[in-house]
């Protein structure tokens, strides 16, 4: 009762099967139409793919298709690829020699080719890793081979093939190695590592979402428990696997498990259900074409006959019986020949390929012992001729000693020379230094001069006309006009407070510029940055005009008053400032001898809160001119000790590069823009704030 719901269950699927399964109309017309190779070669590869399992000799035809795309365009990895998908339906079509021949030419290019990116080769693509799929591929082909062509080294091209895909992460090469692994351990009657690798390429076929091949998984497990004495287990994977592959076209599955079914109902004397089982196998066999397979049963049309006329006998059906015993005889005498035809072929083909392979090893060793010969004889030469370079090196080496001892001497007396050049130069170089902040000092005085000017006029002048209102205030006494006396009185206290007033003022500048004119203590303090440039512009100016008094220029300011107090030495800031001033109204002022009428000399000075692009706040002081700037092939050096544009005598050419390393020890920058005839801008940036 048991076996008869089973066989019912069966029964419920889909089990017709054509003698040739109709290609879709979609993937006809994509493949007559596709104007691009890469769009045919794209088609081709689905028509193969559904070939693959139903028609071996229409699935070989479509891949000779790519083939010849591939080849067409050099596309070596798809090329290799096409030849594995080829190799595999002459291996099941039981042509070995020809399988064998295109495995070796695919693994070679393979090997050799530097491709990367290839056209879509499998739908279970790994991005960036086509040679690697293509390797394993082929190396899963080979194991095909070896398995078909009764050698123990299948195990070995099938595990390599499933190492490679699970190195880069694929999950359909994993499950096809899973799946021709565990069928390979059941041919070894090793169902306990059958299984293990079947339930393996379950796990990944369902994660991978690869139906066709979870349908010989099934098979391959209904096989291990049938092994077993598992038989309803088996039973219900045989369910399994058909209800993937009729869908799917696996016809191979298909096959395997009417076989297995066959097999099974024989054993229990179930002449009904064997019988059915054979006439359904024969339409599928027919239509796969194949004469080998690689499930745990034999699978070809002879085999197929040979069960119909068994389950004929098991009904005493003696006609049909004799009529398809014949036929099984046929076939099978037929595709025995064939086959031994085709291994004596293949191992013609295996020994044609150990002897090339052993005599290119023969050339080989015979090469490298002509190499090493050759090696040695060169290194007696070099030998040879490195210790006669050592004689020669010696003898050179005793003639350099003797002249490298009289050189020490000479060297160590042009030394005694160059220390004392040198303390020479360095003396010269702290004059000059001083001679820089001398004339500094020198601008600073005739700045400070002009300032307190007004304030001893003031002072002068109101104490000669007090001493003249002393004497009219005594007349007036003496006349005893005491109302005149009081008001001349008046006038006087009046004199008297303006002198205080511009003597305080006279005193205030003398003392603010011996603050900023004295030597640096080179501690920083607070200081209100917009007061301290606009004091060194206007001592600056003054200074000139003390020295010139036809110099005239325009002064221009704009202060940013939100910029407030930053931490500097406030004397050496100041003397930057004044070095730049002092440069740009020297530039504009040079400029205004040599051009026409009509230039107006101006310097403008700008203070602004920046934001740099490494970060923080800081402050940038702004000094441009309208002069005539600096020229290129210079500007390079301008910040370079003792490099000057001014004439001999009027510049020691240590403002800039004591400037440069003012503000450098402040962490600050200077920059420079010129335009040749325009003008010259030099930007002090200072941090706001202490890092």
């Amino acid at each position: 009762m048991k076996y008869i719901i089973i066989i019912a269950l069966f029964a419920s699927l889909p089990f017709a099967v054509k003698a040739q399964q109709i290609l879709p109309d979609s993937l006809k017309i994509a493949f007559q139409e596709a104007v691009d190779d890469s769009v045919k070669f794209k088609a081709s590869r689905a028509i193969y793919t559904f070939y693959e399992e139903t028609n071996r000799d229409s699935a070989l035809h479509y891949a000779q298709l790519r083939y010849a795309i591939a080849r067409k365009y050099n596309r070596t990895i798809e090329e290799a690829h096409t030849q594995g998908q080829i190799a595999y339906q002459q291996i099941y079509l039981g042509r070995f020699s020809e399988a064998l021949t295109n495995l070796t030419e695919a693994i070679q290019i393979v090997v050799k080719s530097k491709n990367t990116t290839t056209w879509e080769l499998t739908l279970f693509n790994t991005p960036g890793k086509s040679r690697e799929i293509a390797l394993s591929m082929l190396n899963h082909m080979y194991g095909h081979l070896k398995l078909q062509t009764g050698s123990s080294e299948s195990l070995y091209y099938f595990k390599e093939g499933r190492r490679i895909g699970l190195e880069i992460g694929n999950d359909f090469r994993v499950t096809v190695a899973d799946m021709v692994l565990a069928t390979n351990y059941l041919l070894l009657n090793q169902p306990d590592s059958a299984l293990i690798y079947a339930k393996e390429g379950e796990a990944y076929g369902i994660r991978g979402n690869i139906p066709k091949y979870l349908a010989n998984i099934w098979y391959a497990m209904g096989a291990i428990y049938l092994k077993k004495g598992m038989n309803s287990l088996a039973l219900s994977y045989f369910k399994k696997s058909l209800g993937y592959a009729l869908p799917e076209g696996n016809l191979t599955v298909v096959a395997s498990v009417y076989e297995n079914l066959f097999s099974f109902y024989q054993l229990k004397n179930n002449v009904d259900s064997a019988l059915y089982y054979a006439v359904k196998n024969i339409p599928v066999v027919k239509s796969l074409g194949a004469t080998n397979t690689f499930s745990a049963v034999e699978i070809n049309l002879g085999k197929a006959y040979q069960n119909l006329a068994t389950a004929y006998s098991l009904q005493n059906n003696t006609d049909s019986t004799n009529k398809y015993l014949q036929l099984a005889i046929t076939v099978k005498d037929s595709l025995t020949a064939t086959k031994l035809k085709r291994l004596a072929d293949f191992q013609r083909l295996t020994l044609d390929e150990q002897l090339r392979l052993q005599n290119e090893e023969k050339e080989r060793t015979a090469f490298e012992n002509k190499r090493r010969m050759y090696v040695l004889f060169a290194g007696i030469v070099v030998a040879l001729i490195i210790m006669l370079l050592i004689y020669r090196n010696n003898r050179q080496k005793q003639k350099a000693y003797n002249l490298l001892q009289k050189q020490k001497a000479e060297t160590d007396l042009q030394k005694e020379k160059a220390d004392h050049a040198l303390q020479e130069l360095k003396a010269t170089q702290s004059q000059l230094v001083q001679s820089e902040k001398m004339a500094s000092l020198g601008e600073l005085t005739a700045g400070i001069a002009h300032e307190i000017q007004n304030p001893l006029n003031f002072v002068n002048n109101f104490s000669e006309v007090s001493t003249e209102l002393i004497k009219e205030m005594v007349d007036e006494a003496d006349k005893g006009n005491t109302a005149e006396v009081k008001v001349i009185a008046t006038d006087l206290e009046q004199n008297l407070e303006k002198i205080l007033h511009h003597g305080k003022r006279a005193d205030a500048i003398v003392k603010g510029m011996l603050q900023h004119s004295r030597s640096s203590s080179g501690v920083k303090e607070l200081t209100d940055i917009n007061a301290l440039t606009d004091e060194y512009l206007r001592l600056a100016y003054h200074g000139l005009r003390a020295k010139d008094k036809s110099f005239n220029a325009t002064m221009k300011t704009d202060f940013d008053e939100s910029i407030g107090n930053i931490n500097i030495v406030p004397q050496d800031i100041g003397r930057v400032i004044l070095n730049l001033i002092t440069n740009a109204f020297y530039a504009v002022n040079e400029k205004s001898k040599q051009t026409t009428p009509g230039y107006d000399p101006t310097v403008i000075i700008t203070t602004a809160s920046v934001q740099p692009p490494s970060g923080g706040q800081s402050i940038a002081i702004k000094v441009a001119d309208n002069g005539g700037g600096i020229p290129q092939k210079v500007l390079d050096k301008i910040f370079q000790p003792f490099f000057t544009t001014k004439p001999t005598g009027q510049g020691t050419g240590l403002g800039l590069s004591l400037s440069y390393d003012i503000v450098k020890a402040h962490g600050g920058e200077i920059k420079v823009n010129t335009n040749e005839n325009e003008g010259t801008e030099f930007i002090i940036q200072l941090p706001a704030k202490e890092n």
